[in-house]
């Protein structure tokens, strides 16, 4: 990462959270600082009492980095958890702009940083931008893909309002006074649903149209925990609940209408469970009967 540190303020803070990312977060590292900028950068690195190497392998690539780079890394001695730890991490911020990237995913254009600031510098109107990211399906190299494809180029609250995030936590890059905590985001499994929302309260988010970030699939990832798929569709109506009420309702027909949508599915989902479940039961029925069938 080249630029001039001085005493001054970071203009831009780097959040990374890790846990048992040692697989992956020499890369994401690596991605960050080949930052090509020419202000301060604060780089906050937030370890949640991680069980195999990753805490010894941030420790190395921080102890061998250039002293103009300005970097905290903190190791939990207990688990926080994703939110909490996620939480801990953005407070210890203190650039005028924040970006993220989680460690199990990793930047992959240099001028990303400077590119989002120029453009936050130059709209103050904006809260945040985004970009375009492609989504790498470990172990399954035969497998591409692009996070939100076909997303608006500028996203406001109302935009925002969807069943799914419409911007990876990767590419977003936004106002640290645009960033609050409500009483209930502790509560939530996963943050960047909610963040996202959270933010535009401040402005709009206007992307880059170019690809700067990887989203890795992987099986250990938190959208692949039994947790978070189990109780998915109950997460997000909680969310969106919530969300209505953080923004005072100015938007209730849209977050009503989601959260009638979300209910709907859920109803598809246990109906064709159920008979997913019963064929399964006739398989099995099937396999015995030919089993008994060959006995006799």
């Amino acid at each position: 990462m080249s630029g001039n540190l001085s005493e001054e303020e970071p203009l831009v803070s780097v959040c990374v959270i890790s846990y048992n990312h040692e697989k992956f977060i020499e890369t994401a590292l690596a991605g960050i600082l080949r930052q090509r900028v020419a202000f301060n950068v604060q780089l906050v690195i937030s370890d949640d009492c991680s069980s195999d190497q990753t805490p010894q392998l941030i420790q190395k690539m921080s102890e061998n980095l250039d002293s103009k780079v300005a970097v905290e890394v903190y190791c939990q001695s207990k688990n926080l958890g994703v939110i909490g730890n996620f939480m801990f991490a953005l407070k210890k911020c203190t650039g005028k702009y924040i970006a993220i990237c989680e460690g199990d995913d990793f930047w992959t254009d240099e001028e990303k940083l400077a590119l989002q600031a120029a453009l936050l510098e130059e709209n103050p109107e904006l809260a945040g931008s985004f970009h375009k990211v492609k989504v790498r399906y470990e172990g399954k190299p035969y497998l591409t893909g692009e996070y939100g494809r076909g997303v608006p180029s500028i996203l406001t609250t109302k935009d925002l309002i969807s069943e799914k995030s419409l911007m990876h936590t990767s590419s977003l890059f936004f106002r640290r006074e645009a960033l609050v905590f409500p009483d209930w985001y502790p509560t939530m499994l996963s943050g960047d649903f909610a963040l996202a929302s959270i933010l535009s309260a401040y402005g709009a988010f206007s992307r880059i149209d170019r690809y700067m970030s990887t989203y890795r699939v992987h099986e250990t990832g938190i959208t692949n925990s039994h947790a978070y798929n189990r109780d998915n569709i109950d997460l997000k109506i909680r969310i969106v609940t919530h969300l209505n009420e953080f923004h005072d309702f100015r938007y209730a027909h849209e977050f009503e209408s989601l959260i009638e949508e979300l209910r709907s599915k859920k109803e598809r989902k246990t109906g064709f469970v159920k008979a997913l479940r019963r064929r399964l039961k006739i398989g099995l029925l099937v396999k015995r009967l030919r089993y008994w069938l060959h006995q006799v």
